[in-house]
């Protein structure tokens, strides 16, 4: 009986290893899985907004040139007053 106690010890810490061991290879080729696929997501996500900043890029264009225009608007109403003014001016003396 007392021979039996270490056989068995013995048993269960090898099967207990080999379990381990395999866990540990299946843990190991998982997140190997993972890095592929988060490599994969990170290129797609790179694409998406090249994408997203090609279709962008001319509507802040656009933001510029509507912002240029409103200050020729304004710039044209200022030199219209100044004329105004100036014909009013002109028109008292």
């Amino acid at each position: 009986m007392e021979n039996i106690l270490p056989t068995v010890l013995v048993v269960i810490s090898i099967i207990l290893t080999i379990i381990l061991s395999v866990v540990g290879i299946q843990i190991i080729l998982v997140l190997a899985e993972v890095k592929k696929t988060l490599n994969k997501v990170n290129t797609t996500l790179d694409q998406a907004e090249a994408k997203i900043n090609s279709l962008i890029s001319p509507l802040q264009n656009l933001g510029g040139l509507a912002s240029g225009l409103q200050t020729g608007v304004k710039v044209f109403e200022s030199f219209t007053g100044w004329l105004t003014q100036r014909r009013n001016e002109t028109k008292k003396k």
